[in-house]
């Protein structure tokens, strides 16, 4: 029992201590009960807040449009960008991100390259204005993504992808613009000769032209490079590609092929490059196009020691034709 009192007044004096001993805030020893009646509100903090949001309730923004356009080579590009609540102070610009590249500002085209142009168009029945990117004569090196902005605090901004589409991508997927109907050559009897061309492309004025002879002898193994130039065009021809014996030539047919194209005004140039030719490597092969006379040549293989052969611009001076230039 007396064990029990002392442990009762131990706890007393605990208690005592911990009420007593609680430390006060150090910023209001006393502090005083809160009256809501009594405290003054500073009104003007809170209409600055609000003034702050109704300005940003009244920043322009972006309507909705289509973010990807697709387009072919050559064809103008058109890049939309709609603004809603333009007013005053606020300025559109255009931005290619591949290189962080300003086109424009405003209305103004910002770029040295005159393909480039803005058009604005204002719609006061909707409360928005078009800023269209405009870009002349696409190419492939155009494909990308494009960022329309506006300078809010903070900025804005709108990205449309731009995807530009070469038809020889699609030939050289088996598709081409213009198939032939002709069917394939067994013979050399029933080799395309050039009144028949003539005949199956009727019109264009342009040329094309395989440079070397008519015939190139080679060398099985051998790697040949056949060269067409199509000169003196105004603009640059669409489709662009190889035949051989009638029928569209690719990397599918024949694995070990490597094609260049480049089709630009003044000369448009396409070369065939096929590597480790056998003697099914022989035959008729034509360049084509969609604005220019088709050339052909014939290509014999023969088995001989392996060697490397492109076509060049010199002539042979026995009957092989055969251009001999550095392996490959």
């Amino acid at each position: 029992m007396f064990n029990n009192n002392i442990l009762r007044l131990h706890l007393m004096l605990l208690c005592c201590v911990l009420v007593i001993g609680k430390p006060s805030p150090r910023s209001n020893p006393s502090p005083a009960p809160w009256d809501w009646q009594v405290e003054q509100v500073d009104y003007a903090k809170y209409n600055k807040y609000e003034e702050e949001m109704k300005k940003m309730l009244e920043q322009p923004y972006f309507a909705r449009v289509n973010n990807k356009t697709a387009v072919k080579r050559g064809e103008v590009a058109f890049l939309p960008c709609r603004v809603k609540e333009m007013n005053e102070g606020y300025t559109v610009s255009w931005m290619r991100l591949s290189d962080v590249t300003i086109l424009s500002v405003g209305s103004l085209a910002f770029s040295s390259d005159q393909r480039y142009g803005v058009v604005h168009v204002s719609r006061p029945r909707i409360q928005a204005d078009d800023w269209t990117l405009l870009i002349n004569t696409t190419t492939t090196m155009d494909s990308g993504k494009y960022e329309c902005s506006v300078n809010t605090m903070p900025k804005i901004s709108h990205v449309v992808e731009l995807v530009v589409e070469d038809p020889m991508d699609i030939i050289m997927q088996d598709s081409p613009y213009t198939k032939s109907t002709k069917p394939p050559f067994t013979s050399l009897d029933n080799a395309m000769t050039a009144s028949e061309e003539d005949n199956q492309y009727p019109g264009p004025s342009a040329l094309a032209v395989i440079s070397g002879p008519a015939t190139h002898h080679v060398s099985s193994g051998s790697t040949i490079g056949l060269e067409c130039r199509i000169s003196h065009l105004s603009t640059p021809p669409t489709s662009l590609y190889w035949k051989k014996e009638g029928k569209v030539f690719t990397a599918r047919d024949r694995p070990g092929i490597s094609l260049e194209s480049e089709k630009v005004p003044g000369v448009s140039t396409t070369r065939l490059f096929i590597s480790h030719v056998t003697t099914d490597d022989s035959g008729q092969y034509s360049c084509c196009s969609d604005i220019a006379t088709p050339d052909t040549v014939r290509l014999v293989v023969t088995r001989a020691s392996p060697g490397s052969a492109l076509t060049g611009h010199n002539s042979c001076s026995n009957i092989s034709s055969t251009h001999g230039l550095p392996a490959l």
